[in-house]
């Protein structure tokens, strides 16, 4: 098995790339997309699936290790969606393929149900891991969309004990489950982590996906998808996919699954 570390240059900054083969020109792309916080070495895992003809290639998002950061422009203005996709066809474009193989976890889910939305002819099949952006968070939504909420996020990028207050606050009076409580005390302990929660939440905000339009797409590419949960996922429960469930419960080839275990699918 070959693995190689290296960074690619869009739009003059640098990502991050890990790819994996077992030849030494494959034709077929997967494409993973990986959570929050998390690098594309997560994806080691399904190298041994790889057929001889496929290339398994992870990429690094934004304002992550390996990858330079949102520019105070994309941060004030968030990211386009337009400016992601050009992103996904300069990948195709750099492995010189017309489509390409999908897999995506947690966050990465999300911005791969844009690709799904913006660019369905280009994508063969896709897996969807614990797949955020199937539901909009109303806090998300209040944090990013709002100006009080972008002042407040802010002021919590200095105070993070004020988030874990809270949440131990509700989770006293069992509003807030003890395993999500542990998530936001993780992410909100160190201020360098809240500074990348509020940095990729403001920077990839615009790319959140219509649930009705992905459904459009798939129909309309005939694209194989497949959707994964974990059935002691508190993050991302069930529930998230209702919505597109509905709207794709005419299509086979559309598939729903649930797995004995938690958020961690990779």
């Amino acid at each position: 098995m070959k693995q190689k570390s290296y960074s690619l240059s869009f739009q003059n900054k640098s990502f991050k790339v890990v790819e994996w083969s077992k030849s030494d020109n494959p034709k077929e792309l997967i494409l993973c997309l990986h959570g929050f916080g998390k690098n594309p070495e997560d994806f080691a895992s399904f190298i041994h699936d790889l057929n001889e003809n496929e290339r398994l290639v992870a990429i690094g998002f934004w304002s992550h290790k390996g990858s330079d950061s949102f520019s105070q422009k994309e941060l004030n203005e968030g990211l386009s969606v337009q400016a992601w996709t050009d992103q996904f066809h300069f990948l195709l474009n750099h492995f010189q393929v017309e489509k390409c193989k999908l897999i995506a976890y947690s966050m990465g889910g999300r911005l791969g149900l844009m690709l799904l939305q913006e660019a369905g002819e280009k994508i063969s099949s896709a897996k969807f891991l614990a797949s955020d952006g199937l539901t909009r968070n109303k806090l998300y939504a209040f944090t990013v969309g709002t100006w009080v909420g972008r002042k407040i996020a802010n002021g919590l990028k200095k105070n993070g004990q004020l988030v874990i207050g809270l949440a131990r606050l509700l989770k006293s009076v069992k509003l807030l489950p003890n395993k999500l409580f542990r998530f936001v005390e993780y992410y909100m302990h160190e201020r360098s982590v809240r500074e990348q929660v509020f940095d990729v939440w403001m920077g990839y905000r615009k790319c959140y996906p219509k649930m009705k339009t992905i459904a459009q797409s798939i129909e309309t590419n005939r694209i194989p998808v497949e959707f994964i949960f974990g059935k002691y996922d508190v993050i991302i429960p069930w529930k998230h996919g209702d919505e597109l469930r509905r709207f794709t419960s005419n299509l086979t080839f559309v598939k729903w699954e649930i797995v004995e275990k938690g958020h961690r699918l990779l």
